[in-house]
């Protein structure tokens, strides 16, 4: 080997050694800084003209990409799991533990210990006054936590719009970082830029769950875990939110854009197209994921379940049961039922039986006014054995029974004389019964039912669940109010008849009001989605209060052992990641001992080649 190759070989040498010195001192120094990856030197050793060297030396990050991309999925799933359980955890603490003094169910207690009180004392002054003051502060409480869940989901809607925005310039952060890396050379400046992009695509990753693959030429395209193309090279899509102020009960997310009443999201490509990204189910996990359902699935069965409660507390007092009349007609049984005192709202059931298996199914029809409430929302919807139907009475008596035959089919007769509708049923379907359930509008009726609760909202009318301009049941919660009337006059409690006179100590009307309020058999919505169930449900009120109330708690529980599990599962990615990347600084130091023998070995070299080129050139 000649002098000069010899050189030219330790100067390769001493080049190397001292790129790789530099990154060792960068990963030192760089120890501790959140989403630094280790570094280390590539080179290939190579022999031109007859020199041997290191060519090409490369700064390349340590890290493995199959675990990157794990943990930008695990990231997004523990965003989504977290602001879930931090909204339920908000909830419970909302509802109270059960049992506690300012739980729901403690105070529906209350009110019904205060009715058996009255019970047993109806003319006691103080009995009447705890009720209406334990009523007021059910109604006072059901008021509250309505207005705590729409302030949960106003919140969602507000975070949604920050998160869209944070995303908008997220990705326009990547176009100018993806943009110098691709245009760089491969150096230590190109690794800091990958650490910079790492680090902005694992902020995006906690508000959507995305996909992302580097081309050759080092830049990323990133896509949602739904498909759609968010970044390839500079973004695709600009997200906009249009968030609406005033989040009610009323306000509903719909494909629709005339019936929708809150924000949604709208993707716009670079041609200008656009499509809802809600409707497109694009953001499936994350933040925004999560934001989005709690907003429009999650707190809205909260609140229907709150406006059950209203709805059922106020109903059962104030509905009274008119059973039809046994007859017959051509061989088969029916029943005649009078229709004339039932209001929007209001319904009609019939009760059958199926032969020979004798299994009982129910039809409910339910008043409407008007043709534009038709057809009823899925709120109101039955199930198999118990089909609610609306039914147009603008039309009159024949009008409805018409509409009814042709709601049951063939295996019933319905007719109508004026106001009285009859059923009857036939070899394939025995009649079992035909009830309407009118509302009691007046506190002294004659009848031992009431408007106890009312709708402050609609001018302390009484509830009937109507549907006209809109569900009556949607926001209940948030406007029921013990009847006025009744605080005026607390005798009421007592007195249903003036004429003639219902005696002070009576205690048909406290009985009455304890008894539906605690054994009397309801039927419930599939709003309430109990078990994740879409079907109708039966129970007392107090069966109903409970199990809305430990359904909570129950929630909170899962949602917390949900977070917590992914989270393990989140922290143990991370974990691996971390391992593959960080800066152990005992190796580098090793690292860097050797570096330093092989650049002294290299200066060695080519102080030892000078010195025969001195003496050479002394010859």
């Amino acid at each position: 080997m000649g002098l000069s190759t010899s050189l030219g070989t330790a100067i390769s040498g001493l080049n190397s050694a001292q790129i790789g010195i530099g990154v060792v001192s960068q990963n030192v120094a760089n120890a501790g800084t959140p989403g630094y990856v280790r570094r280390n030197v590539s080179s290939v050793d190579s022999i031109s003209g007859g020199t041997v060297g290191v060519s090409n030396p490369n700064v390349q990050r340590l890290l493995d990409r199959i675990v990157q991309h794990q943990l930008l999925q695990e990231s997004s799933g523990a965003a989504y799991t977290s602001t879930r359980a931090q909204v339920f955890a908000n909830l419970d603490q909302l509802y109270g533990a059960p049992g506690s003094k300012t739980a729901l169910d403690s105070m529906y207690s209350t009110f019904t210990s205060s009715l058996q009180a009255l019970q047993n004392d109806p003319s006691s002054y103080t009995n009447r006054t705890a009720v209406l003051d334990a009523a007021s502060q059910l109604a006072n409480r059901l008021r509250g936590l309505s207005e705590g869940v729409q302030q949960q989901r106003a919140n969602a809607e507000s975070g949604i719009g920050s998160a869209v925005s944070r995303v908008n310039e997220l990705l326009d952060q990547l176009t100018n970082v993806n943009a110098r890396i691709v245009n760089a050379q491969q150096t230590s400046a190109t690794a800091d830029l990958r650490d910079q992009r790492d680090r902005i695509v694992s902020e995006l990753s906690q508000y959507v769950e995305i996909r992302t693959d580097e081309q050759p030429n080092g830049a990323l395209s990133i896509s949602t875990a739904s498909g759609t193309q968010l970044f390839d090279g500079r973004p695709t899509v600009k997200f906009e939110f249009d968030a609406r102020a005033n989040i009610g009960p009323q306000s509903q997310w719909s494909s629709d854009p005339t019936k929708r009443t809150v924000g949604t999201i709208v993707a716009r490509d670079l041609s200008g197209n656009s499509f809802d990204a809600i409707a497109n189910n694009t953001f499936r996990s994350g933040e925004i994921g999560a934001l989005v359902e709690l907003r429009d699935k999650t707190l809205v069965q909260a609140q229907a379940q709150l406006d059950e409660i209203a709805a059922q507390l106020s109903s059962a007092l104030s509905d009274r049961e008119v059973a039809g009349t046994a007859v017959t007609a051509g061989g088969f049984n029916g029943f005649d039922v009078d229709l004339s005192g039932l209001a929007a709202g209001n319904s009609v059931t019939l009760d059958y039986k199926i032969p020979p298996s004798g299994q009982t199914q129910r039809f409910t029809f339910v008043r409407v006014d008007s043709a534009a409430s038709l057809p009823l929302p899925a709120s109101a919807q039955g199930d198999a054995n118990n089909r609610v139907i609306g039914i147009d009475f603008s039309g009159g008596p024949a009008s409805v029974a018409t509409q009814i035959q042709a709601a049951v089919g063939a295996g019933f007769t319905v007719s109508n004389t004026g106001s009285t509708l009859r059923v009857v049923g036939s070899a394939t379907r025995d009649v079992a019964g035909l009830t309407a359930r009118p509302t009691q509008t007046s506190l002294t009726g004659g009848t031992a039912e009431m408007p106890f609760f009312v709708d402050a909202g609609r001018n302390n009318t009484a509830y009937t669940g109507s549907y006209e301009g809109g569900a009556q049941s949607v926001g209940f919660a948030s406007r029921i109010a013990v009847n006025p009337d009744l605080v005026a006059d607390r005798s009421r409690l007592v007195i249903y008849n003036t004429s003639p006179a219902t005696p002070q100590g009576d205690t048909t009307r406290p009985k009455f009001l304890y008894d539906r309020l605690t054994s009397s058999q309801r039927s419930f919505t599939n709003a309430t989605g109990f078990d994740g169930s879409a079907a109708t449900s039966t129970g007392t009120v107090s069966s109903l209060v409970q199990r809305i109330v430990a359904g909570q708690g129950q929630a909170s529980e899962q949602a917390k052992r949900l977070d917590e599990g992914q989270q393990v599962a989140f922290a143990s990615v991370q974990s691996r990641f971390t391992e593959d990347t960080k800066v152990n600084v005992d190796q580098e130091m090793s690292t860097l001992i050797e570096l330093q023998s092989a650049y002294a070995a290299n200066a060695r070299v080519i102080s030892t080649v000078k010195e025969l080129l001195d003496v050479l050139m002394r010859l």
